[in-house]
């Protein structure tokens, strides 16, 4: 397993254990406000990934190379040939 793997994971429980500590201390005003943080960033993450939905009925093209250049990625009706 790698260093970087293992302190991925580790990451999560780290800064729970840190906003437990920092709750048991910390003011009201520190625990709501990083709370309110917490949840900008939640709905930041919904509306991202609302945004940039593919519609019902099509199908993902990864990113590929053509005669040297980069073609990014796109989305393209079911059945389209160009979805191959």
């Amino acid at each position: 397993m790698r260093w970087a793997e293992l302190a991925l994971f580790l990451v999560p429980f780290a800064l729970f254990a840190a906003w437990r500590l920092a709750a048991v201390t910390a003011r009201p005003q520190l625990v709501w406000g990083t709370l309110a943080i917490v949840f900008v960033l939640a709905a930041g993450t919904v509306w991202l990934g609302l945004s940039r939905r593919m519609d019902a009925g099509t199908a993902y093209v990864p990113a590929r190379v053509e005669d040297g250049q980069i073609v990014p990625g796109h989305a393209v009706p079911r059945g389209s040939t160009a979805a191959r």
